[in-house]
């Protein structure tokens, strides 16, 4: 009984070692203003509700009289890629039309 259990567990555990790791896959997040606004929100002013990863950097706004945008503060893209996912962050990328690009492992 003992030897036929032996090899049972010897059997399993080559089984599972055949089975590997799961395989990480890198994919580029894109998050537009209202999401980075989240951002911006919650870790730069709470009176900002829109933001964009300009050539300056992540900038916060909210918004102002007759539709205009008014400067509330600067944020870090890659601590706004971290707010924005659960996924492990790679890098935070500038993106077309000023957006933010999380790129993540998954």
């Amino acid at each position: 009984m003992r030897r036929i259990a032996t090899v049972l567990a010897a059997a399993t555990l080559a089984v599972v070692g055949l089975a590997g790791p799961a395989h990480a896959a890198t994919v580029d997040l894109p998050e537009g203003p209202l999401s980075i606004g989240d951002y911006c929100h919650a870790q730069v002013s709470s009176a900002a509700w829109i933001g964009f990863y300009e050539s300056s950097g992540l900038r916060c706004y909210s918004s102002g009289t007759g539709g205009s945008l008014v400067y509330q503060g600067t944020g870090d893209a890659y601590l706004a890629c971290k707010y924005l996912t659960t996924d492990v962050v790679m890098a935070a990328l500038h993106g077309a039309s000023n957006s933010l690009i999380c790129r993540v492992i998954r």
